[in-house]
């Protein structure tokens, strides 16, 4: 059967193999002319060129994956134009393509790039943990996908392809690294024919190496690697029309791989006096953010703990007087000093069964079914700053004088907090434990025609059933500390022996997590999930999505062809409303995991007020265009095409309501879309030896989703955009033995109508009004200028008591101004309107107008370029000697829509280098390498916490310098 053009369209989705690939790039020996190999993919029967492909791709197989230096997703980056590659907050990471990728933190959301393993879409996976092998090739498809395969994608597809087994051939390969940070890694594969028409292929790999981060509290060795992965498919064709295989993968990591890098903060020192006004300490724990907006590069500082939620508390209650971490902060990105080591643990089962029937000699019908489990925990020292000052030792002072110091010692004796998951000490500790389970099913089919006349077809269906979250203890984000589980141990005695409750609004007493009370050191094995001494939220999650697609392709002529696509999805999410439930009674929530029904915002398919949010989002999206192939006289070979494409991907749920305030925030965003238009061309020229491939492209960008920290709560929003952008991919081989080659990405991004509060400046450098804590939550709210200075000179006038602006931000004195000679304020908002608010009236901030910022990670050139040099035949033996190096540079980009100066990250740039002795006779092989040679520490993202934990920033590095020797062997 001999599939035509959908061989040139639909070839990444079907059953295909690639004998080259078009940055493995080799050569043809012509005399002194070196042609650049064609980059061949094979549907039954026939072969087709990847430049006949009118889709904007880079394509790598197993040969220039080991070339380039592509260990696993985030080297990505190096290779692929206007792309970007960042880890997460939340054990996650974010793939960008042309600025498209995933800022939403939700259960619910979906990812703008999709991740794909043989075709198979997968929901949760492990990218960014995982290493390539066995790798057929890799495909990674710029632009809005899904009128083929798979879910909706946005912003691209990336898609690995695994090596299948080959029938009555035995093949086997095994490779051998050791490099710096005792790094060691294994790899190999067997194929194994049984008989003519079954065969078994079985891979694996092992990664093991030291860290290279310091704990200096420790002493130890962090960050380090201990990973593996095995994979085994049958392959099967019992007739000659009806084929398939079945492959299972399991991976598994275990070590102190550190979820996020270095806490970066300009700290926010306690003001003093204010207008000339004295401020008594009891006023002046309520006035810092914990960090102040800085750049990264000047924010080394440790945070203010006092402006903190635990930090905070204890010092309300006695346990601390003031700031914990006093001491200057290590510089260094790579040095931390946390009182335990990281523990991080991911496992990934996926299962793929592909069946592939001829029906007949024009239609063909193909089957991918898939079931996928993950999960993933990581637990961290939350600052990574050892404390300078211990919790408040009363023991001195002998019983029977203060009440108040006799139920304290108790409690406390010798200032010791003993918590049943961090354990006894005297030293503040704050842990953050993060993790998820899922699981996943999905069916798909495809019917694709091969008709001898100019129309054919592509036609799919999906089922997607994903679930998460689900009720494991694992599931979920914490925030532990043992100033919050002594200030419930204290507020629970206070109450016992018949005195005031020392938690405001918490008259009955809270239970303890007390499942460590075998002393279990690993804090991830002493959680129970239902303790009301830490803060945890979790939102089980469940999906069921459903889609029909296809293509059409109309050949006008033999050089013009017409596609037209089509998508329609239907996408049902549902979660469960379990809010967040710190200090709370047990009285009041028995069941601090059951759904709580929400009649104010609760919105459900069913009608029903049950706990359950339930939304549904249906859309049908497409794409048409031209591709023309003419024959000119300049070129060897052309391709032109133009296409418009609609992308979609679906809207979500928000996190439970904060229980202090239950319209913080909307329950649900809204989904995104794109109207993308793309021309492009793909060239072949100098009679074979040089190759161009031109990309131009532009985006409107409807209800992008970002997400802001919002007491304690990743929310979600929705925004406009615009993106354009044009990428440039070129190939030449200049003599028989070099090879070069340069890509370039230009993208421009900029938000349209955006106004929006900023956590990091909520004043938006308005003097009129001042930032404060919010005693009960310690969010941060903005109060005018005039109006704290009011209070203060009450207090300095005895008309108050110390401490009274803690009232400012629960809104205590809101409505009287009148009572203290006031009035109210006007500011101009971010919008350009004229905004009046009463003096005492605390509120969120003033809004900032963000109309032509960047879009976070969409820095606005990418550049890579290489070069190879290959000395054949040395010493006239089978062997050869190759040379490369590859030089990558990305201009500065953002974390956060706000683009201020916190936001940017710098520029960085990257050089490889390898040296590789093959010999082709025996399969031998030799490789040095030298990853990232310079060192260059380098910062690719970075996340916002919000004002609960003092507003400092999370970043995310590449790794150092790493440079060993592979000897491998292949059969």
């Amino acid at each position: 059967m001999i599939f035509t053009r959908l061989a040139k369209t639909a070839f990444l989705y079907t059953t295909v193999s690639v004998s080259s690939v078009l940055f493995a790039a080799e050569a043809q020996e012509e005399g002194d002319v070196r042609k650049l190999r064609t980059v061949v993919v094979t549907t039954q029967k026939t072969s087709e060129s990847l430049q006949n492909v009118p889709i904007a791709v880079s394509a790598f197989d197993e040969e220039a994956i080991d070339r380039l230096q592509l260990t696993g997703g985030p080297d990505l980056t190096k290779a692929v134009p206007n792309l970007s590659f960042t880890k997460g907050q939340f054990t996650g990471f974010n793939l960008k393509i042309r600025g498209i990728g995933v800022d939403v933190v939700a259960t619910s959301g979906d990812a703008g790039v999709g991740i794909h393993q043989n075709d198979v879409p997968l929901q949760s996976n492990r990218l960014f943990e995982s290493e390539f092998f066995d790798t057929e090739r890799v495909e990674i498809l710029r632009g809005p996908q899904g009128t083929l395969y798979g879910r909706n994608a946005n912003g691209g597809v990336f898609n690995l392809i695994t090596a299948k087994p080959v029938f009555e051939e035995f093949q086997a390969d095994a490779a051998l690294t050791y490099g710096n940070y005792n790094s060691v890694k294994a790899n190999g594969m067997v194929n194994l024919p049984v008989g003519e028409r079954v065969a078994l292929r079985v891979a694996g790999s092992l990664t093991q190496r030291d860290g290279y981060v310091d704990n200096i509290v420790t002493g130890n060795d962090i960050d380090d690697r201990d990973l593996w992965s095995v994979r085994a498919t049958l392959g099967f064709e019992p007739t000659d029309s009806f084929s398939g295989w079945l492959l299972y993968e399991h991976f598994e990591e275990d070590d102190t791989r550190l979820r996020s890098g270095k806490q970066l903060c300009r700290k926010d020192p306690l003001d003093t006096s204010f207008a000339g006004i004295p401020i008594a300490f009891e006023d002046q724990i309520f006035t810092s953010q914990g960090c102040l907006s800085a750049p990264l590069d000047e924010s080394h500082d440790t945070v203010n703990s006092v402006a903190t939620l635990a930090g905070g508390l204890a010092v309300q209650v006695g346990l601390l007087s003031g700031d914990a971490f006093t001491a200057p902060a290590i510089q260094d990105l790579r040095t931390i000093a946390a009182g335990f080591d990281p523990f991080y643990q991911a496992e990934q089962d996926l299962w793929t069964l592909s069946l592939s029937w001829d029906i007949n000699e024009v239609l063909k019908l193909t089957s991918l079914s898939s079931f996928n489990e993950t999960s993933v925990f990581s637990l961290e020292d939350v600052s990574k700053v050892e404390p300078t000052i211990t919790f408040n030792d009363l023991s001195a002072i002998p019983p029977g004088i203060n009440p108040q110091v006799d139920l304290y010692n108790s409690v406390f004796p010798g200032g010791v907090v003993n918590d049943p998951q961090i354990g006894p000490s005297n030293f503040y500790t704050v842990a953050d434990p993060s993790g998820e389970t899922t699981e996943a099913f999905t069916q798909e089919l495809r019917l694709q025609s091969d008709f001898s006349g100019p129309l054919n077809f592509n036609l799919g269906a999906i089922y997607m059933d994903y679930e998460a979250g689900n009720d494991d203890v694992i599931d979920g984000y914490y925030f532990i500390s043992n100033a919050l589980t002594g200030l419930l141990q204290l507020h629970n005695a206070s109450l016992a022996a018949g005195g005031p409750p020392v938690i405001p609004g918490v008259p009955f007493p809270a239970s303890l997590d007390e499942s460590n009370v075998d002393g279990d050191s690993n804090i991830g094995n002493s959680l129970n999930g239902l303790g009301r001494n830490y803060f945890r939220t979790v939102s089980p999650y469940e999906l069921q999505s459903t889609a029909l697609f296809g293509e059409a392709y109309y050949d006008i002529n033999d050089e013009l062809t017409f596609t037209l696509g089509l998508r329609y999805t239907k996408d049902e999410k549902s979660q469960k409303n379990i809010p967040t439930y710190l200090f709370t009674p047990d009285v009041v929530r028995a069941d601090p995991l059951a759904p709580v029904p929400d009649p104010a915002t609760e919105t459900n398919l069913d009608g029903n007020v049950d706990g359950i949010f339930e939304v549904e989002f249906e859309e049908v999206t497409g794409r048409a265009g031209f591709d023309w192939t003419p024959d000119l006289s300049f070129t060897d070979d052309t391709l032109l095409y133009g296409f418009y494409s609609r992308g979609y991907k679906g809207g979500g749920i928000n996190p439970p309501q904060p229980s202090e305030n239950a319209n913080a925030f909307p329950s649900t965003f809204e989904p995104e879309f794109i109207n993308a238009y793309e021309m492009g061309t793909k060239n072949r020229f100098a009679g074979g030896t040089q190759q161009l491939n031109l990309a131009g492209f532009y985006y409107d960008y409807t209800d992008y989703q970002i997400t802001q920290v919002i007491n304690r709560s990743s929310v979600n929003f929705n925004v406009d955009a615009e993106v354009y952008g044009l990428e440039i991919e070129y190939l030449w081989a200049p003599g028989s033995n070099w090879l070069l080659s340069a890509n370039i990405g230009l993208l421009e991004s900029k938000l349209v109508d955006v106004f929006a509060i900023d956590v990091l400046d909520r004043t938006a450098g308005n003097s009129d009004f001042v930032v404060l804590k919010n005693a009960a939550s310690y969010s941060n709210c903005a109060v005018s200028a005039e109006g704290y200075a009011t209070i203060l000179g009450a207090i300095e006038a005895g008309q108050l008591g110390a401490g009274s602006t803690a009232g400012l931000c629960l809104g205590s004195f809101a409505g009287q101004e009148a009572t203290f000679g006031l009035g109210n304020v006007s500011y101009v908002d971010g919008d350009g309107s004229l905004r009046t608010i009463g003096a005492l009236t605390p509120f969120d901030g003033v809004n900032k107008n963000l109309s032509d910022n960047n879009l976070p990670g969409a820095p606005d050139t990418t550049l890579n370029l290489a070069a190879e040099y290959t000395f054949p035949s040395l010493g006239n033996s089978s062997w050869d000697l190759t040379i490369r190096g590859d030089y990558y540079y990305q201009t500065e980009s953002f974390a956060r829509i706000w683009n201020v100066p916190r936001d940017e990250i710098s520029s960085w740039e990257n050089v490889n280098l390898s040296l590789v002795l093959a010999n082709n006779d025996t399969g031998f092989q030799i490789t040095a390498f030298a990853k990232n040679l310079f060192d260059e520490e380098v910062i690719t993202g970075a996340y916002l916490q919000d004002d609960s934990p003092g507003l400092y920033s999370n970043v995310f590095l590449t790794e150092p310098a790493l440079y060993g020797v592979t000897i491998s062997k292949s059969w």
